[in-house]
């Protein structure tokens, strides 16, 4: 019982929790209809559980894989999003976010699914790091033992549609399939991109977010993590219209 209590009372003095109870109150008290449903809808996307839903939602339609049963390809292909760049007195630091990309490709080519891994070169305008990631990465995987004429470098690009054009720059005219590495959430829309361009893809999805967990209090308790996670989700959900929109 007190693991929860140490829990919830933090929450007591969360700007989120004392937003939703202070727009609760007014709306009540004032009879504010609009602003009690608004006050409610944002407390239900602040839970885990809903949260939890949508990444469900979007992982749909795949499972963890080990990399020994994914067959071969032409290339195992990474895609960015795995590390971020810290501005220090020593210059760049690079820090993982989400590392399972970079280490599901490092597995699989480890295991000889393919003679030949690319990382993306992710890189946004506001990033003034020296280095792309798939060339921060490609220095890593060369210390993790990967030879480094087996390594390839995209362009610096900036979304997936334009992953998908700079890795099918890359290829030869007899690599037509790839192995393509990504969280399981961005799965669906980066797979549609690639096979865009004529290439055969094999997917082999990680970072799954939608973890199967107990219910507890905590799941249907608002709380920032919450909404950020159900921001996230909405935000793929969003993505993915804008794509098929525009096909």
């Amino acid at each position: 019982m007190s693991i929860y209590l140490h829990k919830i009372l933090p929450l007591l003095i969360s700007p989120l929790f004392l937003f939703i109870a202070l727009v609760l109150f007014y709306a009540l008290r004032l009879r504010l209809k609009v602003l009690f449903v608004g006050a409610v809808m944002l407390s239900i996307l602040s839970t885990p559980i809903t949260s939890h839903l949508f990444w469900q939602q979007l992982e749909s339609g795949y499972s963890l894989k080990s990399p020994k049963n994914i067959t071969t390809s032409d290339a195992i292909v990474v895609l960015s999003g795995s590390v971020g760049a810290v501005s220090t007195e020593d210059g760049f630091i690079y820090e993982w976010s989400d590392p399972d990309r970079y280490f599901g490709g490092i597995a699989l080519m480890k295991l000889g699914k393919a003679q030949t891994l690319i990382f993306t070169g992710g890189k946004l305008p506001w990033d003034s790091s020296p280095l792309t990631e798939g060339e921060y990465l490609k220095s890593k995987a060369i210390a993790q033992g990967v030879p480094e004429e087996n390594i390839r470098v995209t362009r610096a690009v900036q979304n997936t549609a334009q992953e998908a054009d700079a890795v099918k720059a890359l290829l030869t005219d007899e690599e037509t399939q790839i192995t393509l590495v990504t969280s399981a959430f961005h799965m669906p829309r980066a797979l549609k991109l690639f096979e865009a361009t004529k290439i055969e893809v094999i997917a082999f999805p990680v970072d799954f977010k939608a973890h199967n967990k107990n219910l507890t209090i905590m799941s249907f308790i608002p709380s920032t993590g919450g909404l950020n996670g159900t921001f996230q989700a909405l935000r793929e959900f969003l993505a993915r219209l804008y794509y098929r929109m525009k096909s």
